[in-house]
């Protein structure tokens, strides 16, 4: 009777046991370690995907498949052993599920052993575990990003050449970090201390806006303010700062902190200053320049028109005056476009400025029935306004010359331009100089270029000397190759060509 009373507590022991096992998704196993043979009980299908039926057939030669390849080795090794010695069996790895995914389990196994001391039984439970795993690996990441993220908080501080600071609700100061000496003159336990405080050094023109921006920390919802200002550091010098606080709440929002950053910034505001010095300077180059090149347009306007009175005046002559003028002050008009196009503004594009004054000159002269081309060979040079607005007025008259005379009752041609650099036997004892010069003043900046404008028309008459001409254009166009400080030549082959040899003093 007695031992009906135990083997009935025993069983609902066990139907509790194995109730526990299914609702917590675990499972039981009971294996003859002689056979192999597995019993299994618990949540077979929730935690492997099998059936219970399915998964009854597997046997302890079974269960290593399910063992992730890479885990195999250690845990069957391991199980071994305890089969041997009959030592408990505790091991997590990797466990392969009927759709193929793995689960991260952990299984815990006891032996039992015969008279002879011989494992015969083996009891155990495997534990899903992978949500547990995911966690821990989880925190492991986290903990690596915080140690990375500390290790790059303190690289910076360490290199961070400005002032941390904190101040408690009335701008007081409560820590204070960082280069404090080094920018102010003053260690920082003297401002610690309230010895010194940082108002007593801001310039007297700072204060009411250093003063305002602290107002708007305490008072609205601003919740970071920057501001630059200048000090006064110990030894007398002026130290522009720059300065970013934050409002820092506690949990409680009932104390706010203001926590912040100090750096010098006097090498960058002198640097700024310098550069809107250079700015300014250079404005006024630019205003200057212009104001010489309106000079020399009005000097044009007034040797035309003393052109124009000293012979007999006529309709076609003063069309033509007025267009030659027209046509002078556009070239130096596209000159200060392209100039302020340009990067530095103080050199021009001289190829593209050139293919922008041809154009309007063809558009300009419309020369009867006549078929003319242009045609440029002109590299990429960059020309300071100087030797780019006498070059500009010397290539408008030559052109203009051609387009008005070269191409008479019709005539079709071509007028061709080009530009390069290069060394002429004409040049060389001038380039011989420049270069002395150069090198007794560490200077290479000089450049020698050709100039070509030629047509293939009926040529330039015989019986003029294009130096010595009534024609006000060619007369600037000879002035203005001596400005330039170069050489002029008329070759009257198939056409006429001018060939024009100056320096450049931009490299």
């Amino acid at each position: 009777m007695e031992k009906n009373c135990y083997k009935e507590n025993f069983e609902k022991i066990a139907e509790r046991f194995f109730f526990i096992a299914e609702q917590t998704g675990q499972l039981i196993f009971d294996g003859d370690a002689i056979t192999g043979k597995i019993e299994w009980s618990g949540a077979i299908e929730e935690f492997t995907g099998y059936t219970q039926e399915e998964f009854s057939n597997f046997d302890l030669g079974a269960c290593k498949e399910l063992i992730h390849p890479e885990e195999q080795e250690r845990v069957w090794n391991a199980l071994e052993n305890s089969l041997k010695t009959g030592e408990k069996f505790g091991q997590k790895f990797r466990f392969k599920r009927k759709d193929g995914s793995y689960i991260y389990v952990e299984d815990n196994s006891i032996f039992l052993k015969d008279e002879n001391n011989r494992v015969y039984r083996g009891i155990g439970l495997f534990k899903n575990v992978t949500e547990n795993k995911h966690t821990r690996e989880k925190l492991e990441v986290s903990e690596e990003q915080l140690k990375m993220n500390k290790e790059q908080i303190v690289k910076y501080l360490q290199n961070f050449r400005g002032i941390g600071f904190q101040l408690d609700n009335n701008f007081e100061l409560e820590l204070l970090h960082g280069a404090t000496e080094e920018i102010t003159g003053y260690r920082s336990d003297e401002f610690l201390s309230g010895k010194i405080r940082l108002l007593q050094l801001v310039r007297p023109e700072d204060k009411s806006h250093f003063f305002e921006n602290r107002i708007k920390l305490k008072t609205t919802s601003k919740s970071l303010v920057e501001q630059e200002y200048r000090i006064q550091n110990r030894d007398g010098n002026i130290v522009w700062l720059f300065e970013s606080i934050q409002v820092v709440n506690n949990i409680n929002q009932e104390k706010r902190l203001y926590q912040g950053f100090i750096q010098d910034i006097t090498e960058r505001k002198i640097s700024m200053e310098t550069i809107e010095q250079a700015e300014k300077l250079r404005k006024k180059e630019i205003h200057h320049r212009i104001k010489n090149n309106l000079q020399i347009i009005s000097s044009l306007l007034d040797l035309e028109c003393d052109k124009l009175l000293s012979g007999t005046l006529d309709q076609k002559k003063i069309t033509e005056a007025f267009q030659e003028s027209h046509n002078r002050i556009i070239s130096m008009s596209i000159i200060h476009e392209e100039l302020y196009n340009s990067k530095d503004m103080e050199t021009i594009n001289f190829a593209s400025y050139l293919k922008k004054l041809t154009n309007d000159l063809f558009n300009s002269y419309k020369v009867g029935n006549s078929d003319i081309s242009l045609h440029l060979d002109v590299d990429d040079f960059f020309f300071e306004m100087d030797i780019a607005i006498p070059l500009g007025i010397i290539i408008n008259e030559l052109v203009s010359n051609s387009l008005k005379y070269a191409f008479p009752d019709g005539m079709n041609g071509e007028i061709c331009i080009k530009l390069h650099q290069e060394v002429n036997e004409k040049n060389k004892v001038l380039i011989s100089r420049i270069a002395e010069n150069d090198m007794q003043n560490n200077s290479c900046c000089h450049r020698d270029f050709s100039l070509i404008v030629e047509d293939n028309g009926i040529g330039f008459p015989d019986s003029i000397d294009f130096k010595n001409t009534g024609s006000l254009g060619l007369q600037l166009v000879s002035t203005l190759v001596d400005q330039i400080g170069g050489d002029i030549e008329l070759k009257k082959v198939s056409g006429t060509k001018f060939e024009i040899w100056f320096m450049s003093s931009k490299n």
